[in-house]
């Protein structure tokens, strides 16, 4: 027997509220004059009153009272008969099903050797606790959640005296941790689990997708990649064809080599679908095969087009534009803007024309092959007069552009770009680059690696590289495809510069990847190429010139035949992809909606995950939900620390495909949607053909205490259970309001302050 203390949560408040109107009915009452009462009569009013006050209050917290009993009863036994599709295969003796013979097996063996001496109910496990007829009940198409059967089970006979529970199935549980789960849940209650396994544990031959997912490796091209697992039991040294299909159309066919378990495979192909779809995989029906149903699947990829986009201005005549644009257009993630600005007159006349132009050249040159190179200086298509338009960009390349060309808000935009934004900028050398371009007296001076020389001279002179030790490990300078071809670039094939921009040195934080002696011994160790990380950005400075001049041969003969400069091509997609790091990652990594690959049923409940460098990145997420033509339901999310990431779940509640929406802000400040999907399905990865488990099963009894149950042995386990008594607790709590013993004081204070008030007022008057 024990007392105990059910208070509802406003108890505190009460209690505040008691002591305040206590303390202003005792001024009231006691202090304040009366014309009848004396202060001692009105204190012992007070009193009771506060008393029988205090009595309801308590009543009103609910306090009560509890008893125990304890008892033994004999044991009940629950049966749960698994009725999910796995259970219908016919592989029993006479053809009979998996169902059928469990169903023979419960009331020819199980019911007699319990006997009449305790109760034994039968339920049925499916996609959760079902009850029904046996002669009525059959197998569903559901999955078989063996581990939420169990656990609702168990909850529902929480205060019976359950000695076990017989689990008949074949073991083809898609919830493994749920069931080993609820088998330690068994364990503490300790309720044993008995499997009765049924069916071959041969895996009849069949060919089936176990998990089809679809995404973008690369936000930059059209490639959708296609991660399948398949199985192939009995199917082992055969072929097959994988069919990826949009609609009627097929867009990528292969023959898949079968291994005869289960296997991975990998497949990238192009799609011209931009945008959010569903496309169907299908593995071509193997001969002999049972089930060609589960040989299908249906994945979600939302597909678009952000390629990395270089700005590319050009000092050198326009035609130059077209070997560095080839170079990177080989590059089917790159997309290219050229521009030019001539460089002609003396520095002054030069640098008082660009001011006068600026905004105002509407000249469109040509490259080799015709295409339009407008001025940097024109109104629409020349260098971004915004910032928000430069945004537009992921690199910025300023080849020997004299600095008059840009206003102090177009150079302070391009310091944001890359600070802010994550750009990547690239200063080429030239007549007007660097100091002698007079660039140290701009903010694009803080952008750059090196110190600039003030007013420093452009060197023609013919040289060659050096690559530092940082160089030799710095991505940018691996051209070859393996280490020694790389070196084999740098020293055997490299064509060599005819001339370099001076800089003092590199400055703190920077690294230098290449260095140059210059002929004659005046000048050694100058810096070639240098970089560093600036705020969110990357930056550059390439000290040579990538065009006629300096860099012709460089341009045109950097390979291993000198005709082909397959290292020029490689060496500045290196750099652009370095550069652009920030930008790329950001693209690549918006929120990308991760979901199970495995095949998810109604009532499943999906974990939604979406990566994130921080908290603060997904500016606003909000999660969205879409069920075929239901409303749109959002989806509660929080920040997951440990794993960067937001997490969320959800629970289908029908079958037809399911689209996932994440809604937010960039680092820009605009708006994105990114989709994904799934195709929401009855029986998920149920299938019609699988080999039962009855290693599993020993592992869920051996768990809980039990054991596994054959012909042999279930007389005897089913005799010695039920000779058991099983302790039974039972418990009652009673309000102390229910009491005789509580209700009397009240009744005595509240007569006692009538009484007394009664006999010393005096009668009332008409």
């Amino acid at each position: 027997m024990a007392l105990i203390y059910v208070m509802p949560g406003w108890w505190l408040w009460a209690a505040v509220v008691f002591a305040v109107v206590a303390a202003l009915s005792y001024w009231k009452v006691v202090v304040g004059p009366h014309p009848y009462f004396t202060r001692r009569l009105r204190l012992g009013l007070w009193t009771l009153r506060l008393l029988a006050a205090l009595f309801v209050l308590l009543c009103l917290l609910d306090w009560r009272r509890e008893t125990k009993r304890e008892t033994t009863e004999k044991p009940m036994l629950q049966v749960l008969v698994d009725r999910s599709a796995s259970m219908a295969v016919r592989d029993g003796s006479g053809g009979r099903s998996r169902y059928e013979e469990s169903i023979d097996q419960l009331n020819q063996v199980v019911k007699p050797a319990w006997g009449d001496a305790s109760r034994l109910e039968t339920d049925f496990a499916g996609d959760g606790l079902t009850q029904g007829d046996p002669a009525v009940v059959k197998p569903d198409g559901t999955r078989s959640a063996l581990g939420k059967s169990l656990r609702e089970a168990l909850e529902s006979h929480s205060h019976e005296a359950l000695g076990g529970v017989i689990l008949m199935t074949d073991g083809a549980a898609n919830d493994e941790e749920k069931l080993r789960e609820a088998a330690r849940f068994y364990r503490s209650a300790r309720v044993p689990i008995f499997p009765w396994v049924t069916g071959t544990s041969k895996q009849p031959d069949d060919l089936r997708i176990v998990s089809a997912g679809l995404r973008q490796p690369s936000p930059s091209q059209s490639t959708v990649h296609l991660d399948l697992v398949a199985e192939s039991p009995g199917y082992a040294g055969k072929d097959t064809t994988l069919v990826i299909r949009f609609g009627a159309q097929v867009l990528h066919q292969q023959r898949v080599h079968l291994n005869g378990g289960r296997q991975p495979v990998a497949v990238d192909f192009l799609s011209p679908y931009r945008g959010f779809h569903f496309y169907d995989v299908e593995l071509a029906a193997m001969e002999g095969e049972g089930n060609i149903l589960n040989n299908r699947a249906r994945a979600a990829c939302d597909l678009r087009r952000d390629p990395i986009r270089v700005l590319y201005m050009e000092g050198s005549e326009p035609g130059e534009t077209t070997f560095l644009r080839d170079a990177l257009e080989t590059d089917p993630e790159m997309e290219i803007t050229c521009l030019h600005y001539p460089q002609q007159y003396s520095q002054e006349v030069r640098a008082k024309e660009a001011t006068e132009l600026r905004g105002k050249d509407s000249r469109i040159f040509q490259d080799f092959k015709g295409r339009a190179v407008p001025s940097v200086c024109h109104p629409t298509r020349g260098f971004p007069m915004k910032l928000e338009d430069l945004l537009k960009y992921d690199v910025v390349i300023n080849s020997d552009i004299i600095k008059e060309a840009f206003s102090p808000e177009q150079l302070a935009a391009t310091v944001a770009f890359v600070e802010e934004f994550g750009g990547g900028f690239v200063m080429v050398g030239g007549q007007t680059s660097f100091g002698a371009g007079g660039y140290e007296k701009t903010v694009i001076d803080k952008l750059m690696p090196i110190e600039i020389a003030n007013r420093s001279d452009p060197i023609w002179t013919s040289f060659m590289v050096k690559v530092t030790e940082a160089g030799a490990a710095h991505p940018i300078m691996q051209v070859g495809q393996n280490p020694a071809e790389t070196k084999a670039a740098w020293t055997q094939y490299f064509p060599g510069f005819g001339g370099i921009n001076y800089a003092r040195r590199a400055k703190p934080g920077a690294h230098v990847i290449a260095r140059t002696s210059v002929p004659g011994g005046e000048m050694d160790d100058l810096v070639l190429f240098a970089v560093q990380q600036i705020g969110r950005g990357r930056t550059m400075a390439f000290m040579s010139d990538t065009t006629a001049g300096w860099g012709s041969s460089f341009e045109t003969m950097w390979g291993p035949t000198r005709q082909d400069p397959v290292y020029y091509r490689k060496f500045w997609n290196n750099t652009i992809r370095w550069l652009a790091a920030d930008r790329i990652a950001r693209k690549g990594g918006q929120a990308v909606v991760e979901i199970p690959p495995d095949a998810v049923s109604p009532g499943d409940v999906m974990e939604i995950r979406v990566s994130a460098l921080s908290a603060s990145e997904l500016a606003g997420l909000d999660l969205i939900v879409r069920e075929a033509d239901w409303e749109p339901r959002t989806v509660p999310v929080q920040w997951d620390s440990v794993n960067r990431r937001w997490e969320g779940s959800f629970a289908p509640t029908r079958s037809g495909e399911l689209t996932i929406e994440a809604n937010y802000k960039n680092a820009e400040g605009m708006p994105v949607t990114t989709r994904s999907g799934v195709v929401v399905r009855e029986g998920g990865d149920e299938t019609v053909a699988v080999a039962t488990r009855p290693a599993l099963m020993e592992e869920i009894a051996r768990e809980s205490g039990g054991m596994v149950l054959t012909a042999g042995n279930v007389s005897k386990v089913l005799v010695d259970l039920s000779s058991h008594s099983v302790p039974v607790t039972w418990k009652r709590a009673m309000p102390l309001w229910d009491h005789w013993w509580v209700m009397v004081p009240l009744l005595f204070v509240v007569v006692a302050e009538w009484l007394l008030r009664r006999q010393r007022e005096p009668s009332r008057r008409g």
